[in-house]
């Protein structure tokens, strides 16, 4: 699901630039329930709920989407049942176990979904949530950024990935800038504008000059807010992800290599122990890009070398992996940044 609804009525003859970009593989799957009118439902709730209410609903929320959201339903399915494999059982009792087992998993991402949409939302109003973040691997930014070449903060849809600025803010690192798309509904990107405004946005569909802007930032010594796992145009990497061929962005990875920021993957996950529920803010260490005269294999072998961490994550949390169409079909284009090369010989 994404954060959009349909955008404006065009022209049956030309399809607008929204249109073009919401017709890729990479983007999320919309429906009627993602206008305005249901996110101030939604804040509503958030707003006067009381939190015990508000967590012991989720699953009534989730349950009605599952129901009504058939094609997203059938996306995680999919999405899942790549992420899941392994093997098949030959009993019929363990087939139906494992039948069961899945579809508990299915469900319980859109349970996760919803709990993340009203955290993350209860944060941007400065409702507190219970809980506070825990860090693993904060020398690894605070190292990246002493570097002096700006850092490409990147992640990924998976967690808590929306809380990212507002924790950014709070430990005042350094200077945070996030690189977005734009909503291709310009009533949904009004309605967001309220929460966003804080925050340093760069959009990344608004101006074909977003990444000369881009580069400035890290030039000046910001950390720069990245997605790593939306295709909407632009070139692409071909990188296996869970045995397949999937066209990642390769934007993080010629970013990098041309101002010399480095490259520091960090995702938000929940982890739940005792029935105690924390936010873990792992962050890896710097990818950093080669600058040789192989441009495309620096490209290639920084990419593969994000996208093997993100998988790692994925798997380990596989419902809270937040992708409602079959991110296994968003294969590479002809815009490929870099086309197969060997692996880089040590």
């Amino acid at each position: 699901m994404s954060h959009s609804s349909d955008p404006s009525p065009s022209s049956p003859d030309s399809a607008s630039p929204s249109e073009e970009r919401d017709a890729l593989p990479g983007r999320a799957h919309r429906h009627r329930f993602e206008g305005p009118f249901f996110r101030r439902l939604m804040l509503g709730g958030i707003r006067h709920l009381p939190p015990e209410v508000k967590r012991l609903s989720m699953p009534l929320w989730a349950g009605i989407f599952y129901a009504l959201l058939p094609q997203a339903r059938r996306a995680v399915e999919k999405n899942l049942s790549r992420v899941l494999s392994d093997g098949q059982p030959d009993a019929l009792s363990s087939r139906l176990q494992a039948h069961l087992r899945f579809r508990k998993k299915c469900f319980e991402l859109f349970v996760n979904y919803a709990q993340m949409l009203a955290d993350s939302y209860s944060l941007l109003l400065g409702i507190p949530i219970g809980y506070k973040p825990t860090t693993v691997g904060l020398e690894n930014m605070v190292g990246a950024v002493r570097g002096g070449k700006g850092v490409i903060a990147a992640t990924g849809h998976l967690g808590m990935w929306q809380i990212a600025p507002s924790l950014a803010q709070l430990r005042g690192l350094a200077r945070f800038c996030l690189a977005m798309a734009e909503e291709p509904n310009r009533r949904v990107q009004a309605f967001e504008k309220q929460f966003r405004d804080r925050f340093e946005i760069i959009y990344t569909t608004e101006s074909p000059f977003a990444s000369l802007r881009l580069a400035q930032v890290l030039r000046e010594g910001a950390m720069l807010g990245m997605q790593i796992d939306r295709n909407i145009g632009g070139q692409v990497v071909d990188v296996p992800f869970f045995g397949v061929p999937v066209a990642f962005p390769a934007g993080p990875a010629m970013l990098a290599r041309i101002t010399g920021a480095p490259i520091v993957p960090h995702f938000f996950v929940i982890d739940e122990h005792d029935g105690e529920r924390k936010v873990v803010h792992y962050i890896e260490p710097p990818i950093v890009v080669s600058h040789s005269r192989e441009r495309a294999r620096d490209i290639h072998d920084a990419t593969v070398a994000l996208v093997g961490v993100y998988e790692r994550f994925v798997r380990r949390y596989p419902t809270q992996w937040y992708h409602f169409y079959d991110f296994f079909s968003a294969r590479p284009s002809s815009h490929s940044a870099a086309t197969a090369v060997e692996p880089r010989r040590s």
